[in-house]
């Protein structure tokens, strides 16, 4: 067993991300990771990417404060306004530092801040780096969020409540519609990490802000492009006032604020996005497929519309087991204990739009073998 992890956690990646990925010379079917819509080896998204880095060079050095901006970083924000229908958008170099930024530019608006327990990493640094009282609430409980407010706030204290829109281990999606209410008499403020839900979620692929049918109004929702949009880098999203008070945060002064490759790819991958609705309905037949198909075997998976389904089965080591044996017939699942994993750990699956039926065919019928 520590051979196949160490065999694992050091192996040579040689192709892009996808249902079929080259690793060590072998062809490994991939259903681990958040390649949801199979973009990473795009010839489009490639070939933005290529281009920009000879127009514009890694990066641009001379600042926003300084009254300049990276050519590829502002087509990335006008074609995320045009994906997401919002007033206004922000590109920066990496997902992680989404929490940073929002929470950072938001805290002079709030005097609180309320986390689900299980929130991603970012907001959890972004909520404690703005000094404001950090409350932990129970996992997509909205009703122990309201006793939190209640128990919290004084008269006219404005609330922030922080949380996934689709949580990355389990691919439950957080019930954004309930915390809203929750928080809309005490002016409060509503912060999602879109990162695994981009792409994946909602009618056109804008995330669970979309799915839940709410508007901007006193929401910041962005993530990672890096997962099923297949490029590299962050976006927040929010009305003009408010993205102007993310770009005054310290991380957006800072930083450089991510490579023209990334932002490129970025913008060509919303782009393809629009032009190609059916990589949506594919990457949900697919999921739909997987999960029934788990189900048949006896586990129990997320009935969500998200592409991620993860399981439990035994103990941590019959799980390593069973991912090391398919390992073994070179398909990859992860075994994970990333956040909201319980001790032992779980098994998580995610189906990419490239996914043929015959790919989660041999998944399902191997796994059979194993349980």
């Amino acid at each position: 067993m520590t051979t196949f992890f160490s065999q694992v956690a050091g192996g040579r990646v040689e192709s892009p991300s996808g249902a079929l990925m080259m690793v060590d010379g072998q062809a490994l079917l991939c259903f681990g990771g958040s390649s949801y819509l199979g973009l990473g080896g795009a010839p489009e998204l490639l070939d933005a990417g290529c281009a920009a880095l000879r127009q514009f060079g890694a990066s641009t050095h001379l600042a926003r404060h300084y009254g300049f901006s990276a050519g590829a970083n502002q087509e990335a924000e006008a074609e995320a306004c045009r994906f997401f229908d919002v007033d206004d958008a922000m590109y920066f170099g990496t997902g992680y530092l989404f929490g940073i930024i929002a929470l950072a530019g938001l805290a002079p608006d709030c005097d609180a801040i309320y986390l689900d327990e299980c929130a991603h990493y970012s907001l959890r640094d972004g909520a404690h780096a703005t000094r404001k009282p950090v409350h932990l609430f129970k996992h997509r409980d909205a009703d122990d969020l309201a006793r939190h407010l209640e128990r919290t706030l004084g008269p006219g204290e404005r609330p922030l409540v922080a949380t996934d829109g689709m949580f990355p281990t389990f691919g439950v999606i957080a019930p954004l519609q309930a915390y809203a209410r929750a928080i809309a008499s005490r002016c409060g403020w509503l912060v999602v990490d879109e990162s695994h839900a981009f792409g994946t979620l909602g009618p056109l692929g804008r995330g669970a802000v979309e799915a839940a049918g709410l508007s901007f109004e006193r929401i910041v929702a962005g993530g990672s492009t890096a997962k099923a949009f297949g490029a590299h880098g962050g976006l927040a999203l929010g009305s003009a006032r408010t993205i102007a008070s993310l770009w005054r945060t310290p991380a957006a002064r800072g930083a450089v604020l991510g490579c023209s490759a990334g932002a490129a790819m970025t913008a060509q991958s919303l782009r393809h996005i629009r032009q190609h609705p059916e990589i949506l309905l594919r990457l949900r037949d697919n999921a739909r497929a997987l999960k029934d198909g788990l189900r048949e075997l006896g586990l129990q998976v997320d009935d969500s519309d998200g592409p991620v389904a993860t399981f439990v089965h035994g103990d941590a080591q019959e799980m390593q087991r069973i991912q090391a044996a398919l390992f073994g017939r070179g398909i990859f699942i992860a075994y994970s204990t990333y956040v909201g994993a319980g001790p032992e750990g779980v098994l998580r699956c995610a189906t990419f739009a490239d996914h043929t039926p015959q790919h989660i065919d041999r998944l399902l019928t191997t796994l059979r073998s194993l349980l």
